[in-house]
């Protein structure tokens, strides 16, 4: 991403956070949205893919962050989170999303001219409409690991998640769950898994 592209996502970002209202917080270095919960933090994170210049393609990730699997994680040498995470451009895949809007998980922009009120605004309406609802389906760490390891529509899951489904598993005190679930893994990922199963028992005591 060029750095043009960068500062005007950085402009977006700041702007999106107050039309959210109270409880977000833009981070300008991460892109990163985030607004804390009694379990963790919720994240909208803004990306950008060039087009041709000036245009950008704009889209984001939303997730949730648990503190407790994200200390495990630390622990483990895993990343800190997100924990569950799924794509604006997604949308049409999470099966009975609560409401029809809205209609588009990406925005053309131009970088050379700040961000305007329309395009703030349905990125706000966006998020309300997809993040939001996930982020009450997703509250408990308990419902985002069943997701996550159950290849859930409404998430990024299945084989190449098995970190966090080992993170959210030790986090529960349900490492026999994951492994049952790291049977399906191929073999190069099966040894890694179970290397770090062991280290989170070990842990675990």
């Amino acid at each position: 991403m060029s750095g043009d592209a960068k500062k005007y996502l950085q402009a977006l970002g700041a702007e999106l956070a107050e039309a959210l209202g109270p409880g977000y917080r833009f981070y300008k270095s991460a892109l990163e949205l985030r607004a804390a919960t009694e379990a963790g933090e919720n994240l909208v994170t803004l990306g950008g893919a060039m087009r041709h210049s000036p245009f950008v393609d704009v889209a984001f990730h939303f997730g949730c962050s648990y503190g407790t699997a994200k200390a495990v994680a630390k622990q483990l040498g895993l990343q800190a989170g997100p924990h569950i995470v799924q794509y604006s451009l997604n949308r049409a895949s999470m099966k009975n999303l609560p409401m029809p809007g809205p209609g588009r998980g990406n925005w053309s922009v131009h970088i050379g001219t700040p961000p305007d009120a329309t395009l703030v605004s349905e990125m706000a309406t966006a998020v309300r409409g997809m993040a939001v609802p996930f982020f009450e389906r997703f509250a408990g760490m308990a419902a985002a690991r069943d997701a996550v390891a159950g290849d859930d529509s409404w998430c990024l899951g299945g084989k190449m998640q098995w970190r966090n489904v080992l993170a959210l598993d030790a986090a529960l005190g349900e490492l026999d769950h994951f492994r049952a679930w790291a049977a399906r893994l191929d073999k190069r990922n099966a040894q890694e898994a179970n290397d770090l199963l062991l280290r989170a028992e070990a842990l675990r005591g």
